[in-house]
């Protein structure tokens, strides 16, 4: 049996097909394979660089009876500041363990506004170093406070010391040095697992490095959860000028209500449960937060990059900006918009020497209708008025106009 003339091309026009298919999808490869290595260098930079830890020592100045108001809060506004002053680190450092030059790079003071309480908080590697910085330098204060509370009737008392802390912090500058040195090793874009702090001098110069090899820098706006405790918490901090900052937003284009707060983003990306490859284990993961955001928005950046090789970094930034979605608050990742270069329709300028259309302005009518609804009352009263009359008038007349009797067998009991 032979094949008829029409059979006979089936079969390379099926391979032609197939191969456009693969072809089409291979040309999006650089999205999927961004997103899950952004995923992989944020767990490999929380697994490879030791991590840090902070403890805390709340103090609380308290006033004599005579004090003056006020004053235990404006002590402990001096004391704070005092906290980290070279007399204290000098008799700190003995307890600490630690050289002056090295104690003072590790430890801060925080003072609140409204109540006369003082947060030493230590970092270390080591989580017994940094309990053990925060309470050296909260001893020293407290000497220092308390040889002259009979002059100035504020006593410092403690009020928790610090432990050591079971969960590391993030570390802002060595992701600076991170993206610094990503830079200098000729990487096109370049995204980070934490939000990074713009006003920090180490960020700033790993953004000037960024800007000379003409890197693209994409980060979190936000945290991806909210510190233990369920005590409010600042936003995350301001992002560097030339980063793209992305918040995560869910399945309808929106960020749940206990979501980390922001301070300032650029644009949202899926970022709410999104599934892939765990660091460990054969199964899937599924997580959420604003570094999932910024991995999958760097993926764009990375086709949009491959697509266009002849655009900077400023131009892809530029671009992805204006071919992303409108949203209610912010502009939407839209890959397809990136690479294409569609950008969001703009507001049409009026031409010189021509005025917009304008409607006009709706007469006021208040003066009016208070006039027809006084017309309807009158009318409706004169119209009472005549029926009245034209009932009692007639009966007026019938008799004379005397007034009427009570007959004694209407009276009751009568």
């Amino acid at each position: 049996m032979t094949d008829s003339p029409e059979q006979e091309p089936t079969a390379p026009r099926e391979k032609r097909r197939f191969r456009t298919r693969i072809a089409a999808v291979l040309r999006w490869w650089p999205l999927p394979v961004c997103a899950f290595t952004g995923a992989a260098a944020g767990v490999a930079y929380a697994v490879a660089v030791p991590p840090e830890y902070a403890a805390t020592n709340h103090v609380v100045a308290v006033a004599a009876k005579d004090a003056p108001p006020g004053a235990a809060l404006g002590f402990a506004q001096a004391y704070g500041r005092l906290a980290t002053g070279d007399s204290t680190i000098a008799y700190a450092r003995v307890a600490a363990g630690l050289p002056a030059r090295v104690l003072r790079t590790r430890v801060r003071a925080e003072t609140s506004p409204d109540s006369p309480m003082i947060a030493i908080t230590g970092t270390s590697r080591r989580p017994a170093e940094a309990a053990d910085i925060a309470n050296a330098v909260a001893d020293a204060v407290f000497v220092s406070a308390n040889q002259v509370a009979k002059s100035t009737g504020v006593q410092l008392v403690g009020f928790s010391q610090a432990i050591p802390p079971r969960e590391p912090v993030s570390a802002g500058p060595r992701l600076a040095a991170a993206v610094e040195e990503a830079a200098e090793e000729g990487a096109d874009v370049i995204t980070v697992t934490a939000p990074l702090d713009g006003s920090d001098p180490a960020v700033r110069a790993a953004m000037a490095a960024a800007a000379r090899h003409d890197s693209l820098v994409v980060v979190p706006a936000a945290a991806d959860t909210e510190p233990r405790g369920g005590s409010a918490v600042p936003p995350a901090p301001v992002p560097p000028p030339g980063a793209l900052a992305v918040v995560d937003t869910g399945p309808r284009g929106d960020r749940a209500a206990e979501s980390p707060a922001y301070s300032r983003a650029d644009l949202t990306a899926p970022g709410g449960s999104l599934v892939g490859p765990g660091p460990v284990g054969d199964g899937k993961w599924t997580a959420s937060g604003s570094s999932l955001a910024a991995a999958l928005t760097a993926g764009t950046a990375a086709l949009v990059r491959s697509y266009h090789p002849d655009l900077s970094a400023a131009e892809v930034r530029e671009r992805m900006l204006s071919g992303a979605y409108p949203g209610t608050v912010l502009p939407a990742l839209d890959p397809y918009g990136a690479v294409s270069g569609v950008a969001r329709p703009a507001a049409a300028a009026v031409p010189a020497g021509e005025r917009p259309v304008a409607l006009p302005k709706p007469s006021d009518t208040s003066g009016q209708r208070s006039t027809a609804l006084l017309v309807v009352a009158v009318s409706v009263g004169v119209v009472v008025l005549v029926a009245f009359l034209a009932v009692v008038l007639p009966r007026g007349r019938a008799r004379g106009w005397r007034p009427g009797r009570w007959e004694t067998a209407d009276r009751p009991g009568a």
